[in-house]
């Protein structure tokens, strides 16, 4: 059956003046939906654009005390015998050291500001991390895997949260600092 334009723009013109069924929306007529962006998306990007220097210094230092990290579990596994959860105990704590140091020094410029404060606020998300990380490894063994896996989805747990922690908790400058 061929239908000739006007009479199939008319048809089109009605159909979309059609009342709205119950769950559409029935703002204005023969408008096609637009697609919104969620609501995080803006702030977001925003937040990523201020603080982009940060987390790049922040991934930076992270990829690179986490190969020291391995590298340490790897040599206290292999060469001293220890078990799992000792060999990353010790790991962990050898590698706190130049992970404050360097995000301090590094990534967050903080060194002018009193190290106790910070110390303390890091010694505190430290410790949260190292229960996820203690926990991820007694998975890993329960369920045959290696405590490398373990160690490296726990980092991977915590990164977020320790870029915000460290940004806006630890390493945070005072209403009057810039």
């Amino acid at each position: 059956m061929k239908v000739s334009s006007p009479v199939a723009d008319d048809l089109c013109v009605r159909a979309g003046t059609l009342p709205a069924s119950r769950g559409e929306n029935q703002g204005s007529p023969a408008r096609p939906q637009q697609r919104r962006k969620p609501a995080i998306i803006g702030p977001l990007a925003a937040y990523l654009r201020a603080h982009a220097v940060q987390l790049a210094h922040f991934v930076a230092v992270g990829a690179t005390l986490a190969a020291l990290n391995l590298l340490l579990l790897f040599f206290f596994r292999t060469r001293l015998h220890l078990s799992d959860p000792l060999a990353v105990t010790a790991m962990y704590t050898l590698g706190t050291v130049p992970h404050f140091v360097y995000h301090r020094w590094i990534t967050y410029r903080a060194f002018d500001r009193p190290v106790v404060p910070q110390g303390m606020r890091y010694v505190v998300m430290l410790i949260s991390n190292f229960v996820l990380m203690q926990a991820l490894v007694a998975l890993a063994a329960r369920a045959s895997l290696s405590p490398y896996i373990a160690v490296v989805v726990s980092n991977g747990c915590t990164m977020v949260a320790n870029f915000l922690t460290m940004t806006h908790v630890v390493f945070a400058r005072g209403r009057g600092e810039a």
